[in-house]
C-alpha cells in the first residue's frame, strides 16, 4: 500500500470516514454531471438572424446567457415578438414562452443547432400556417443589427 493511505489508515475513524465521503464525492460528481442532459449552454447564447429579404417571412432569436430567450417572428402577417427561457437539450434548443395575462400560453418552439445556426423544428403552425420558418445564422451583434435594419 502507498505510504499516504498507510498513515490515513492509523488516524482515527473520523479521518477514514472522511476520506470515503470524500472519495465517493469526487466519483459521482462526474455521473452527477451527465445526468442532467438538459441545461443552458453559453456557446449556444447570442443572436441569430435569418438573412431574407424584406418582404419574406423571416425570424430572430436571442438567447441570453443567462437562460432569457426573445423570439420575433413574421410569417407574412406581422411582426410578433414573445419572451421565454430556453434550455438546450443535446444538440436542440427548447423555448418556452412566458404566459400573458391576456392571451393562452404559446406552445414551446425547438430549434436544431446545425453549425451557429438554428433551424426550427417545431412551432406555431396556425401562425405559419405552410410557410416554413427559415433557418437562422448566429453572430450579429446588437450595434451591427440595428445599423442594418434601421439605416436602409
Amino acid at each position: 500500500m502507498p505510504c499516504d493511505l498507510m498513515r490515513v489508515l492509523e488516524k482515527p475513524f473520523t479521518s477514514r470516514l472522511r476520506v470515503l465521503v470524500a472519495s465517493a464525492t469526487l466519483l459521482l460528481s462526474p455521473i452527477a454531471a451527465l445526468a442532467a442532459n438538459v441545461d443552458i449552454h453559453p456557446g449556444f447564447a447570442g443572436i441569430y438572424v435569418a438573412r431574407v429579404a424584406k418582404t419574406a417571412p423571416s425570424m430572430s432569436v436571442s438567447l441570453g446567457v443567462d437562460g432569457s430567450a426573445t423570439v420575433t417572428e413574421d410569417p407574412g402577417t406581422g411582426s410578433v415578438t414573445a419572451f421565454g427561457h430556453w434550455a438546450n437539450e443535446g444538440t436542440q434548443i427548447k423555448v418556452t414562452f412566458n404566459a400573458d395575462a391576456d392571451q393562452p400560453t404559446e406552445q414551446p418552439m425547438v430549434f436544431q443547432v446545425l453549425h451557429n445556426k438554428l433551424q426550427p423544428i417545431t412551432w406555431n403552425h396556425q401562425e405559419w400556417g405552410n410557410a416554413h420558418p427559415p433557418t437562422m445564422t448566429k453572430g450579429y451583434k446588437v450595434k451591427y443589427l440595428f445599423w442594418t435594419t434601421t439605416m436602409r
